[in-house]
């Protein structure tokens, strides 16, 4: 089991990696990760809050470790003291309270409590969600296609979608970031899927550690890069054709 120590320098790990990617311009994305019970962060006297629209039960007395509103992640290595905020649920599952001297936790929150929130229903002790602003899937979900209709391309367009993420991925629809409802909408998605995109906004990958809640993102964004290459080299979409997919589900419920 890892300390909390070595849960931020995985964060920051993680954070430096999708900043590399050109994926976290400015303060852009965050990271979050549940820790185990057992470990958990007193956030002492008169700490600051964050209130919850509603109570989220299910992780009162929990603590997340998650990036600070306006923190940079090409910085996060050397900032990871105060870039990291550990954020412990309330007893009743009310709201978050955090150090006074640490900053506030990112603006999206209310998505990572909600998402978090799945957790003990998989069966997970912990886990970990990743959102970036990758720039081709940011740019493949600007467009007007229905997002059923993009779900499928990017299920055809890259084999390992089918492979590594079983429950594949959805689209939301534009909505104002930052807002509970946002997370409500997005906690609704991951029930079935591992990664949802935010159109004309960015992907959140969502497992029970960070290097695969950060591989689905990968694999989201390769997904966007292929699509709108073929999209510019051929003038549409192409990827595996109904009998090549239904081949590769086959096997991998085989095996």
């Amino acid at each position: 089991m890892e300390t909390i120590d070595e849960v931020k320098n995985d964060i920051a790990e993680i954070a430096d990696h999708l900043a590399s990617m050109g994926w976290s311009e400015a303060n852009a994305g965050n990271i979050s990760v549940l820790l185990p019970r057992g470990i958990n962060f007193d956030p002492g006297e008169n700490p600051k809050s964050y209130h919850f629209l509603e109570p989220v039960k299910v992780l009162a007395g929990r603590t997340i470790l998650i990036t600070a509103t306006g923190s940079r992640f090409r910085r996060m290595k050397r900032d990871i003291d105060t870039q990291i905020v550990p954020v412990t649920i309330t007893e009743f599952g009310t709201g978050a309270l955090w150090p006074s001297g640490y900053p506030s936790p990112t603006s999206e929150i209310g998505t990572h409590i909600q998402v978090h929130a799945l957790s003990p229903d998989l069966g997970w002790d912990t886990s970990a969600i990743v959102h970036t602003h990758s720039t081709k899937m940011l740019a493949l979900s600007s467009g007007d296609l229905p997002g059923e209709m993009l779900q499928d391309a990017v299920e055809r367009a890259h084999p390992e979608i089918s492979i590594l993420m079983k429950k594949g991925l959805a689209f939301l629809d534009f909505e104002p970031p930052g807002t509970w409802e946002l997370g409500t909408k997005t906690k609704h998605e991951f029930g079935n899927a591992n990664a949802v995109v935010w159109r004309k906004h960015g992907i959140l990958g969502f497992s029970r550690d960070l290097e695969m809640a950060c591989d689905y993102v990968e694999m989201t964004e390769k997904a966007a890069e292929i699509l709108l290459l073929e999209q510019s080299a051929f003038g549409g979409f192409l990827g595996l054709k109904d009998k090549e997919l239904e081949t590769l589900r086959n096997d991998i419920a085989q095996d």
